[in-house]
C-alpha cells in the first residue's frame, strides 16, 4: 500500500516527517548521487538532497523528535502537539524533507516501504511589524526630483569650431595663392 503526497508548485513554508525502515547506511545511500534512489523510490522528478535531514534518532542524544522539530526546524507547539505522542515514539532512521527540497515543482510522491510519512508541519513565517518610524530624520516631506531642462539644440563642440576655422583660414590661402 501506498500513500500519494501532492507538491504543490511553488510550495514554500512545509516540512514533512518520514520515518525510514532501512540502516543508516543504506538510508544514506538514497542521497547519493543528486538523491537519484530517493526519486526512485518515490515517483518524484526533483528532489533537492541540501534541503533533506537524514539522521538516527538515536544520534540526538535522547532528545525527542517533536522537540527536535521544534528546535531546530521552528515548528510551533500548537501545530506539534496534536502528533507529539506519535512523534516521541519514534526510532530508528527519520528523513525531514523542507519544501525547498522539491525545488518549487509541482508532483506527486509515492510513499511506500520502506518510507512512511508521519505529518506535514508549517515553517513559522517572521510576522514583520509595521510601526511608524520615530527619528525626526524620518519625518517631513520628500521633494520632488529636479526638473532637468533639455538644451534648446544641439551645442556646437569647440573641435568643430577649429576645424572650421582652419578650413576657412586654409580655403583663404588657396583663394590669395590662385589669384
Amino acid at each position: 500500500m501506498s500513500d500519494l503526497l501532492e507538491i504543490q508548485p511553488g510550495e514554500h513554508g512545509l516540512v514533512r516527517v518520514f520515518t525510514l525502515d532501512l540502516a543508516l547506511d543504506e538510508a544514506e545511500a538514497l542521497l547519493e548521487n543528486d538523491a537519484a534512489a530517493l526519486k526512485s523510490m518515490t515517483g518524484a522528478t526533483a528532489i533537492d538532497p541540501d534541503h533533506i535531514d537524514l539522521f538516527d534518532m538515536n544520534d540526538l542524544g535522547g532528545l525527542p523528535l517533536a522537540d527536535y522539530l521544534a528546535e531546530g526546524h521552528g515548528i510551533p507547539e500548537d501545530e506539534l502537539a496534536p502528533h507529539r505522542a506519535q512523534l516521541d515514539r519514534v526510532k530508528g532512521r527519520v528523513i525531514v524533507l523542507r519544501s525547498a527540497a522539491f525545488e518549487g515543482l509541482g508532483q506527486t510522491l509515492r510513499v511506500t516501504r520502506p518510507l512512511r510519512w508521519i505529518a506535514t508541519f508549517g515553517e513559522p513565517r517572521d510576522q514583520v511589524p509595521l510601526e511608524k518610524l520615530r527619528s525626526e530624520t524620518a519625518t517631513g516631506a520628500v521633494a520632488d526630483p529636479p526638473v532637468e531642462v533639455a538644451p534648446a539644440g544641439p551645442r556646437p563642440r569647440p573641435g568643430w569650431i577649429v576645424g572650421g576655422v582652419v578650413a576657412l583660414v586654409a580655403l583663404a590661402l588657396l583663394v590669395w595663392a590662385l589669384r
